[in-house]
């Protein structure tokens, strides 16, 4: 019999009560099958005991738990090799799914199945910037999104390339997913009407890296090249 459950790749590291929130929603929200995948990029603040915890009750199929830093986007190549199904879905610790019917994962699907060269589709949020926005009934069209419960053609996501610059932050893989995908025909774009809730502060991935104090909230194309610049000083 085929595996109808739809794998989610988390990424974490530190922000423990940020973890256990988004965490906390995901399995009260999510009532369509999935496989849980979490790779924890060698956390100092008590998320490894947490994640063991829920991994022995059965509600984490995979566990990665990274002894030294890699970065985002080798731990979302590392996340995306433990998947099956297609599309997969992407995600942050510190971002709320929301709770629709029959539920966001089912919705997300829903809307990949209907759109065949729809390549990334994710959640929407409150205040998200859409350059070439382009819309029909259920989806937002535009030039890139953001990693927020992100649905991922398999041809497409995995082996996402490393950034040019020496650290990724937040945006950096599913930007770098968009450009791929325009390049090769595809689209991307939003789910309407089905709001996820961002709680964490959108940050570089290294503690000390900073630009202003904090990336700005959505990050848009102007703020990730500015932050491209700064990384390579």
């Amino acid at each position: 019999m085929p595996d109808d459950r739809t794998d989610i790749v988390m990424t974490t590291r530190n922000r423990l009560p940020c973890l256990k929130q988004t965490l906390e929603y995901l399995f009260e929200r999510t009532r369509s099958p999935y496989v849980l995948h979490v790779v924890d990029d060698a956390s100092d603040e008590g998320n490894v005991e947490y994640l063991l915890e829920l991994w022995r009750l059965g509600k984490i199929e995979s566990l990665l738990l990274r002894n030294e830093r890699h970065g985002l986007v080798p731990n979302l190549n590392a996340g995306a090799a433990l998947t099956h199904s297609d599309p997969f879905v992407s995600t942050d610790d510190d971002v709320l799914c929301p709770d629709v019917e029959p539920d966001w994962l089912a919705r997300g699907l829903a809307a990949m199945k209907r759109r065949p060269k729809l390549a990334v589709l994710a959640l929407n949020h409150p205040g998200a910037h859409r350059p070439n926005q382009e819309r029909d009934r259920e989806v937002v069209y535009c030039k890139w999104v953001g990693g927020t419960f992100a649905f991922l053609r398999r041809e497409l996501a995995c082996g996402c390339p490393l950034p040019h610059h020496r650290r990724d932050f937040g945006g950096t893989p599913t930007i770098l997913r968009c450009e791929k995908a325009y390049e090769q025909g595809w689209r991307v774009g939003f789910l309407l009407d089905t709001f996820c809730h961002h709680i964490g502060e959108v940050s570089m991935v290294h503690p000390g890296d900073k630009y202003h104090g904090k990336l700005i909230e959505p990050l848009d194309w102007k703020t990730f090249r500015a932050a491209e610049e700064y990384l390579r000083t």
